[in-house]
């Protein structure tokens, strides 16, 4: 019926609208209302979208703070100490030339700048030369020093001796606070081709030198995709308190893998015998970048002692014969192997997912929402046995 109506009367929009005024202010006030509707939606939109980056922003802040990847006591390691080292043939005497410090990291948080001062020790130290000092550095966190210290050592003694490096914060009370460590393998130079060595070495960890011992263990393969890891027993543990005994267990991980297996504790001996089995699922062809970590620990009742590591490399596993031996234990832990990239990436990633599940969530609750004033936002990890802390004053995280 329409359909004929508008076919005998040649209808056009722009001509009913000039017969209709009101028709015209009619549409005119719709485009109105629905613009000023858009553009309230539009700028709503925008501000949810500001403030939902800001809240994501301030959980990825906690998130880095949390991050278990790094190990929790190297929170604070920080800087570098930049040396030179020459070495006197006539005198058989190495020379070591601390020349300064960078980007030091305070103890004290409030505190802008800190005191600094570094000290050399040589390991072997068979004539007892003990160790030297450099002077304390007041108020900088990039002290200079330019000091030269020289260590008694024939030529043939350099082969097999490290030089220990600490920078530590000087304290008025006594309790000096070591803020780095490097050990420099003194068979890494070569000083008839190049006189000087000149370097920044990066400050880790301190190492635990009194670590000893070995760990027994086998390493077989059972297509198709079976590693079988066999712990036989450990010799000669050095124990934490000296004239003490232990109560050693192992643990057993292939980094990148979600296995980590414990053999059972034994009390009271240094010398423990195990010959536990254990399985993990790996597939020949993952062998080239993977590897076994083994974990001595001294199980006491105020918490586990590391009695040294060892890693086991699988890149050169022969799958028909395995391998078998007895490995030397030590201090791994500023080992970058020990924290390998498969490791920290797989544990990255669950971070990740979480920090998104946050974000769907709008959990925390106090972070989703229109900031005001002044606040502490704690945040604590039981699994990664870490904690993040942030101040957020007028919606701006200050960390």
């Amino acid at each position: 019926m329409f359909s004929k109506k508008f076919k005998s009367q040649s209808w056009s929009p722009n001509k009913a609208l000039k017969d209709s005024p009101e028709e015209v202010q009619r549409l005119s006030n719709l485009l109105k209302v629905r613009s000023e509707h858009d553009q309230a939606v539009a700028k709503t939109g925008w501000d949810n979208y500001q403030r939902e980056l800001q809240n994501n922003q301030m959980l990825k802040g906690l998130f880095k703070k949390l991050d278990p990847t790094v190990m929790k006591p190297t929170g604070d390691i920080r800087g570098e100490v930049q040396l030179s080292f020459k070495y006197d043939f006539n005198n058989d005497m190495l020379l070591i030339k601390v020349i300064k410090c960078r980007e030091m990291a305070n103890k004290d948080i409030r505190a802008k700048m800190s005191n600094f001062f570094v000290k050399l020790e040589l390991l072997p130290d068979p004539l007892n030369q003990g160790e030297r000092r450099t002077k304390v550095v007041h108020g900088t966190n990039s002290p200079r020093f330019d000091e030269i210290f020289g260590f008694c050592i024939p030529e043939h003694g350099l082969g097999e001796s490290k030089l220990i490096v600490q920078v530590s914060e000087h304290s008025l009370g006594g309790n000096d606070d070591v803020k780095g460590e490097v050990i420099i393998p003194l068979n890494t130079f070569s000083f008839h081709s190049e006189p000087t060595h000149t370097a920044w070495y990066a400050l880790n960890m301190e190492t635990d030198l009194s670590i000893s011992g070995s760990i027994d263990v086998s390493v077989a393969f059972q297509p198709p995709r079976t590693l079988l890891v066999t712990i036989h027993g450990a010799n000669n543990l050095a124990p934490r308190d000296e004239g003490q005994t232990a109560d050693p267990f192992v643990k057993v991980a292939v980094p990148g893998s979600d296995h980590m297996f414990q053999t059972q504790v034994l009390k009271n001996t240094l010398n423990p015998v195990w010959s536990e089995t254990f399985e993990f699922p790996l597939h020949e062809e993952e062998f080239h970048d993977k590897y076994i970590i083994f974990h001595v620990i001294d199980n006491v009742n105020t918490g586990n002692d590391s009695l040294g590591q060892c890693i086991v490399e699988l890149n050169n596993l022969n799958p028909e014969f395995g391998v078998s031996g007895s490995f030397e234990l030590s201090d791994l832990r500023n080992n970058e192997r020990v924290r390998a990239k498969v490791y920290q990436n797989r544990i990255a990633q669950e971070f990740r997912e979480a920090l998104t599940a946050h974000s769907e969530a709008r959990a925390p609750g106090c972070l989703f929402k229109k900031h005001a004033g002044g606040k502490v936002v704690t945040v604590t990890c039981r699994k990664a046995g870490a904690q993040g802390r942030m101040r957020i004053v007028d919606g701006i995280p200050i960390y």
